[in-house]
């Protein structure tokens, strides 16, 4: 494994992980989600690098340990953040260009990254693979978004709201009452929860500059008008928990897979029952990993 650091052109700092395969077959950039960062994939891109994957996994912007060091931990700029994601997420991929297989995986809000990048660069990769994606937000999603937008002309956009991070996100552990933690929606295996809520690069309250980005993302990454920007020989997997509140026990999944599907864009679902937000570090994890996998293998050809 091989830690580096990476500056992007407006002067952003991030640390990229590069876990190689002996003989490499192809290579996956991955993109972790909200308020977590890139260590927590380390035993996910060993299973992939054992199995001829060149891994590739960075801090986001706003993220991890390089976000603390720089004073953005929890922000993204409002307006333009999550397409400083997008542009981020193609200058690291493009310094490892190469004629091999390109794959990127995305969890939860790294979902709605990659889905992004598939509709922007698709014609670039092997293959999308969405993990826990967050589905169109509907009517309460631009009634939030607004609302956060009328909140930062008040506040300032890196002014932290309890109030709205309940809004956004307090309903996900409704289904799980009586529970042991407020995080009890993210795994069913507790002590997956416990690493979270102990890793100090986990968690806190987001600023409104970055939720005014995910909600911005949310409604419109998830339109059947981006959706159409994806190409249809692009394949997509998705993979998602059948108790994941994020994607409402499946409903939303519904929703997204019958755009993708109008769209005539190559799709495959790969869903897991009695499994919750963080697939990926599930007790069924090593399945979820093999299925990956075996879908990666089957789309290697460009």
């Amino acid at each position: 494994m091989v830690l580096s650091e990476l500056t992007y052109p407006d002067g952003y700092q991030t640390e990229v992980m590069e876990i190689r395969a002996e003989q490499s077959i192809g290579k996956i950039f991955i993109f972790h989600g909200m308020l977590e960062h890139h260590e927590r994939y380390i035993e996910f891109a060993h299973f992939l690098t054992e199995n001829g994957y060149d891994v590739f996994i960075c801090d986001l912007r706003g993220a991890g340990s390089s976000a603390h060091d720089q004073q953005t931990y929890g922000h993204l700029a409002p307006g333009d953040g999550f397409q400083q994601l997008v542009d981020d997420a193609q200058y690291l991929i493009n310094r490892y260009e190469d004629d091999r297989p390109t794959y990127v995986l995305g969890h939860s809000f790294g979902s709605l990254l990659v889905r992004r990048l598939g509709q922007t660069m698709g014609h670039a990769l092997a293959g999308v693979i969405v993990v826990a994606p967050p589905p169109h937000p509907g009517v309460a999603g631009e009634v939030g978004h607004r609302l956060i937008a009328t909140a930062m002309k008040r506040k300032g956009a890196t002014h932290q709201s309890r109030f709205f991070e309940r809004l956004l996100f307090g309903r996900y552990n409704l289904k799980f009452l009586p529970a042991r933690t407020d995080s009890d929606w993210l795994s069913s295996v507790p002590e997956e929860v416990d690493s979270y809520l102990d890793d100090s690069n986990c968690g806190g309250l987001p600023s409104l500059g970055f939720l005014h980005e995910v909600t911005r993302a949310s409604l419109d990454v998830t339109t059947s008008a981006r959706i159409h920007e994806h190409p249809k020989s692009l394949p997509v997997l998705f993979v998602a928990g059948m108790d994941d509140p994020v994607i409402h026990d499946g409903e939303g999944l519904n929703g997204i897979i019958e755009k993708y599907r109008k769209a005539d864009v190559e799709l495959s679902v790969a869903t897991y029952d009695d499994a919750r937000h963080e697939i990926l570090r599930e007790a069924d994890r090593e399945q979820v990993w093999s299925d990956i996998l075996m879908w990666m293998k089957q789309n290697k050809i460009q």
